[in-house]
């Protein structure tokens, strides 16, 4: 993962965090004047709430697993990466140990 994806996913966690701490209590504050004036009862805004969530819930599914994608390519990335890294130092060492060989 670039920079640029980690920095545009860590925008995206602190913009859920401030969903998830925002959404519920403005939520509550409006559907309870709601209910208080007359507007609506409380069942209309129970069942508004539950669309809400539902309609959250699902939507943070689809970016959790579309985030996770992006960190298994990631690893898998890095893993590879770091095989290469490895295969890099076996085949240096057989050349140091031919070199050491030959000057003995």
């Amino acid at each position: 993962m670039d920079q640029e994806q980690a920095t545009k996913i860590s925008l995206q966690v602190e913009r859920w965090d401030l969903y998830a701490r925002l959404t519920p209590t403005i939520f509550l504050i409006i559907a309870g004047i709601l209910i208080v004036t007359g507007v609506i009862n409380f069942a209309q805004a129970f069942y508004v709430g539950l669309g809400l969530f539902a309609v959250t819930a699902v939507t943070w599914w689809f970016w959790t697993i579309y985030t996770i994608r992006h960190l298994v390519k990631t690893l898998h990335e890095a893993s590879n990466g770091l095989q290469d890294v490895k295969n890099e130092f076996k085949h240096i060492n057989k050349e140091i140990r031919a070199i050491r060989d030959e000057q003995e």
